[in-house]
């Protein structure tokens, strides 16, 4: 059984750096699609659209294992629930940050300038809300 967890936090962990470097590198895309133009402009775009599949799928993969591993590690009971709680919390938050980001950033691409803010808003949001549950999650079970 020890395998088996010890596998499933691995692919946690790559899930977590995958969507991390996700979240990093949106907000820099972000930045340069105000002033982009012509091919650069649609460059990025599909640049930032493969990154934010990849966060997507990160995002999934990390509240299987998330819950898998809370199910055979811990019985469904972290060491310290408040933070634990906190975490779950902050996971939802980042889950609502990168549903809105999506649907701005499609909106964005067709020309909307004021979508282009929000996603990028919700980016910035999404960014803070993982870095909380990193936080949040080693003081839940470390």
């Amino acid at each position: 059984m020890d395998i088996l967890i010890n596998l499933l936090f691995w692919v946690h962990l790559l899930a977590l750096v995958g969507g991390g470097a996700s979240s990093v590198a949106m907000p820099i895309i972000g930045g340069k699609l105000a002033t982009a133009d012509g091919t650069t402009r649609e460059t990025l775009f599909e640049i930032a659209g493969r990154l934010s599949k990849t966060g997507r799928g990160a995002l999934g993969v990390l509240i299987v294992t998330g819950i898998v591993l809370f199910w055979l590690k811990w019985d469904f009971s972290a060491p310290y629930m408040i933070w634990f709680g906190v975490k779950m919390a902050l996971v939802l938050l980042l889950l609502g940050a990168v549903t809105v980001s999506g649907i701005q950033f499609k909106k964005a691409r067709a020309g909307d300038v004021a979508a282009a803010r929000t996603a990028r808003m919700a980016g910035q949001v999404a960014g803070l809300a993982l870095a909380g549950v990193i936080l949040s999650a080693v003081f839940a079970f470390n």
